[in-house]
């Protein structure tokens, strides 16, 4: 079975960790190859990890030249089927599948109508182009049964989509800093008596970062032995807004931003409460990574976080933006270290037995055998 994997190659986050996850995994049973339209820290990472990475440069998304050669290589290879990944793949195979007949396979990372939100005329032209192109996929692949639900109710026939939910690779120590030589990086002070609440993100407005933020402010006016650490990095227009936030409410000494962190392992051992506060997600690697490390985590109930964590048993869940449920949370869990410990085991143990790398690459080896003998 030989599978081409088609994506920008200048994507971040989550999409980029399961792709590289995903393949590394799959290349042990199956001839897997990745084409990357840009030579950007994507293709390093993923050759890094032994996947076999192949970069056809395309400089403007509007350059069709590459439709021949992408075409050229899947006859020359005898490629059985074409993986996109994104816009930007999804928008070459509508045009390849023109000069060539083979299956092609999109999978669903997100919500593609909120994909370019940060951007109008991104957000219409190319969610328009998305949608054209992902409307002449033959199947789709949703990483939630949510996303697969979205998509029939925006049309798409539900014969015509598997779910495969992101996989981890299941580490039992990842870390390799204590949480004291992690803090003192970062020239933070070490207190064992202090519960430190971390969130890993994107600093955008989909990640609903100004809900963390509120949600801290009022921890903070009653509880003095929290701090709130942030890792991640965004546009500096949102970033600022973030840091005015903190110094304007006088917190600066009580939430700390990080930046991009490349260890995150690190960042996660040495936070007790791992939270995320977005508007929408799919089935997050912030929350996947977090339980690795058996973090306590307080999450938005939005996308297919519900189908990962069990409200009360493997975590807690809140309303999203209800900025006031999450400070009641971090309180309740900052104060209850037995409470903290019984949801971190509980959600690793659901991740380990559920969503390993070795269940991402067993279940997309099943659709692709249903897709070829369809």
């Amino acid at each position: 079975m030989k599978i081409l994997h088609l994506i920008s190659g200048g994507d971040n986050g989550g999409a980029k960790t399961h792709v590289i996850t995903l393949l590394k995994e799959l290349s042990k049973h199956a001839d897997i190859t990745l084409v990357c339209l840009l030579e950007e820290n994507f293709a390093k990472e993923a050759r890094e990890q032994g996947i076999n990475v192949v970069v056809l440069k395309q400089n403007k998304r509007y350059k069709l030249d590459i439709v021949n050669r992408l075409v050229e290589m899947l006859k020359k290879d005898k490629y059985d089927i074409l993986h996109c990944h994104g816009a930007r793949a999804n928008f070459l195979a509508m045009f390849i599948k023109k000069k060539y007949s083979i299956p092609t396979v999109s999978t669903i990372h997100s919500d593609y109508k909120s994909d370019f939100d940060n951007n109008l005329y991104k957000k219409i032209v190319y969610t328009t182009l998305n949608y054209f192109s992902l409307k002449r996929m033959d199947y789709f692949i949703a990483i939630t049964n949510q996303f697969k639900k979205m998509l029939v109710d925006r049309g798409f026939k539900d014969n015509k989509i598997f779910v495969a939910y992101n996989g981890t690779r299941i580490i039992e120590k990842c870390y390799s800093l204590s949480k004291q030589e992690f803090l003192d990086r970062y020239n933070i002070e070490y207190d064992e008596n202090k519960v430190y609440v971390g969130i890993v993100t994107r600093l955008h407005p989909v990640k609903g970062i100004p809900v963390f933020l509120k949600a801290a402010a009022k921890v903070l006016k009653t509880s003095s032995n929290i701090l709130f650490l942030i890792a991640g990095n965004g546009d500096e227009k949102h970033t600022e807004k973030y840091k005015e936030f903190v110094i304007n409410n006088d917190l600066g000494d009580k939430i700390r931003f990080l930046g991009f962190i490349k260890d995150i392992d690190n960042f996660y051992n040495a936070i007790d409460i791992n939270t995320l506060t977005s508007h929408s997600e799919s089935f997050p690697y912030a929350l996947l990574e977090g339980s690795l490390n058996k973090k306590a985590t307080i999450s938005s109930a939005v996308g297919g976080i519900p189908e990962m964590i069990i409200h009360e048993e493997s975590g807690l869940l809140f309303e999203d933006n209800n900025y006031e449920q999450l400070a009641e949370y971090i309180i309740k869990l900052a104060e209850d270290k037995e409470l903290r410990n019984r949801y971190s085991e509980n959600l690793h143990n659901r991740v380990k037995n559920n969503f390993s790398d070795v269940d991402m690459a067993q279940s997309h080896i099943e659709i692709y055998n249903k897709i070829l003998k369809n």
